[in-house]
């Protein structure tokens, strides 16, 4: 069931985090993640109605919902081990294994392959909160620069395909 895959993200301390240093007991869970991207999501959609795109908002929020919830099952893979591990396909059949339905997981495929405006807009939700955690953590004394670095680009490229504005003239 769905809510036993949530408890165990619950309590899932994000690995990047920790690698740089934030202690366990300080380290966001994958599901305050989600929380945040969910949250996050639902701005980016309120600015993106504002600016005339049409997209499903039930499934941004689905997919965002969905996007991390295999970590429950296989723990959070950090991503210099891409080389090493095929999380992709650890992902999906921990997902198929578990009982998630089957329509979730086909909007989580989507979100993964990143091609709809709904998988954009939710990868867009799913950096800006990691870049926000980020920033709460330099903040308040951790050396986090590498992931601040890494999320913005990403993030800068996605909001300026779906024609969000950037304010940064030097981006290209």
């Amino acid at each position: 069931m769905l809510i036993d895959l949530g408890i165990k993200v619950n309590w899932l301390a994000r690995t990047g985090w920790m690698q740089l240093g934030i202690p366990s007991s300080m380290a966001e869970t994958v599901s305050q993640h989600t929380f945040l991207a969910l949250l996050t999501a639902v701005d980016l959609m309120k600015e993106l109605k504002k600016r005339g795109k049409i997209f499903n908002e039930n499934k941004v929020l689905n997919m965002v919902l969905i996007h991390d919830l295999a970590e429950g099952i296989i723990g959070d893979i950090p991503p210099w081990t891409s080389s090493r591990v095929r999380k992709r396909d650890l992902e999906e059949e921990a997902l198929l294994s578990s009982g998630v339905p089957v329509e979730m997981i086909n909007v989580w495929r989507e979100y993964k392959e990143g091609a709809s405006i709904e998988a954009k807009i939710s990868k867009l939700a799913d950096l800006m909160s990691t870049w926000r955690m980020a920033i709460h953590y330099k903040e308040i004394g951790f050396s986090v620069d590498d992931i601040m670095r890494s999320t913005e680009k990403i993030s800068l490229k996605l909001a300026k395909e779906l024609g969000l504005g950037i304010k940064n003239e030097n981006y290209r």
